[in-house]
């Protein structure tokens, strides 16, 4: 007879202390697999995120994880109580042995669930270690209750899903408690933040409205791979073009109103003045005071000299964000992108100074300063891959200073 344990929780998010938990069970407790099952509706409280949100977060948390496998078998609307999900789990695991898999905060609580003594005869409990409670001693108490209960051993668990709602809150991608594929996941769906979209939604047109979500999208999958902050990315592609769809006399008397510093060119331009000015509408009206994020719709058009992973991400993605109708040198912009965002940022900016210079306009001059500046970064980045090329052929050593 197999053994199979049942990890249910909210998994609002899921973090790296559910998997770790998971682990630890199979390990210890000899275990075929661990099912991570996600609440669809939760007695408590109503989670941030939808079901399906949820629910693929654990599927990207789980992937290349044996033995370790999320389960649909708590999603229902109606609550479900545990002896619910071991009934259910029984039925699609005839002849096993259950095991709840619980912190040892909740086991003075289970005498009191439901058919708790029809619960001890279907299932077996496991409790792992949470600060400020005797796992032992309360492993003990359940088993003078009738219940069969293993204390596991190791670390106390100290990480919660309410710790890392509060770091996404602060645009930290949470790291140390939530795996970057998981924080991508996040920042494109805009998950634990506030309704920055269902805002912009009332602001600019449904074609503008989705090149956003596809900007936010794009945007944080560029982050996760070129290491720029995730969340930030996220938010930066919500809002970007938060201030596309105003008219250009509304757009002058924002920036008059605001002293912004700009070109005379870009005043009379919408597509040169939607930046800066949505970078001022972020800080007023969406309450962001993250520089980054801000500096990243100022020049999410233009690009300047200087400029930033988060810049250039933003600038990157809103070129090649999957709405976008097809442009020369769009699937090769795409690609690039995957594997060097200089290079792409550089691509897209030389791009449409081309579109410009053949339709007779005039090129701004942010522009031309990002264009060389980004070579130059270019440039000194091969540099240094050649330097380091030659010290590995010649066996020289890296370290600096006496040896």
């Amino acid at each position: 007879m197999g053994r199979i344990g049942i990890l249910s929780g909210t998994f609002d998010p899921v973090h790296i202390g559910h998997i770790a938990v998971a682990r630890a069970c199979l390990e210890h407790l000899h275990l075929d697999k661990v099912l991570l099952a996600p609440y669809g509706r939760p007695l408590a409280r109503r989670p941030m995120a939808a079901p399906h949100h949820r629910l693929e977060l654990l599927k990207l948390a789980c992937a290349g994880e044996k033995g370790i496998e999320v389960s649909t078998v708590d999603l229902p609307e109606a609550p479900r109580y545990a002896i619910d999900t071991v009934k259910a789990v029984s039925l699609e695991y005839p002849g096993q042995e259950i095991v709840c898999i619980v912190g040892a905060d909740k086991l003075p609580d289970i005498p009191h669930w439901r058919e708790a003594r029809t619960l001890y005869g279907a299932c077996s409990f496991a409790a792992y270690p949470r600060a400020g409670h005797d796992a032992r001693a309360l492993s003990e108490a359940l088993q003078s209750e009738g219940a069969m209960v293993e204390a596991l051993p190791g670390r106390e668990v100290n990480i919660s899903s309410s710790q890392v709602r509060a770091k996404l809150r602060l645009l930290s991608d949470a790291p140390g408690l939530l795996l970057p594929e998981l924080a991508a996941y996040i920042a494109a769906h805009g998950l634990y933040q506030p309704d920055y979209t269902g805002m912009v939604r009332q602001a600019v047109s449904a074609s503008r409205f989705a090149h956003s979500l596809g900007v936010r999208a794009v945007g944080a999958r560029l982050a996760l791979l070129h290491g720029a902050p995730i969340m930030k990315a996220g938010v930066a592609g919500s809002l970007h073009d938060c201030a596309k769809c105003m008219e250009l006399s509304r757009l002058k008397a924002i920036a008059a109103k605001g002293r912004l510093q700009v070109s005379p060119q870009a005043m009379n331009s919408n597509a040169l003045l939607h930046g800066p000015v949505g970078a001022l509408i972020a800080k007023l009206r969406y309450h962001i005071y993250d520089e980054d994020i801000l500096a990243a719709i100022r020049s999410h058009t233009t690009g300047r000299a200087g400029m930033s992973a988060l810049e250039m991400v933003i600038f990157v993605a809103d070129a090649i964000e999957p709405n976008r109708k097809a442009y020369p040198g769009l699937q090769a912009l795409r690609a690039q992108a995957e594997e060097n965002l200089l290079q792409a940022a550089l691509l897209a900016l030389q791009g449409t100074r081309d579109m410009i210079t053949f339709r007779g306009g005039v090129y701004s001059p942010l522009s031309a300063q990002a264009i060389g500046d980004l070579e130059k970064r270019l440039a000194r980045n091969t540099a240094s891959k050649e330097e380091m090329h030659d010290r590995a052929r010649t066996g020289a050593s890296y370290r600096k200073g006496p040896v």
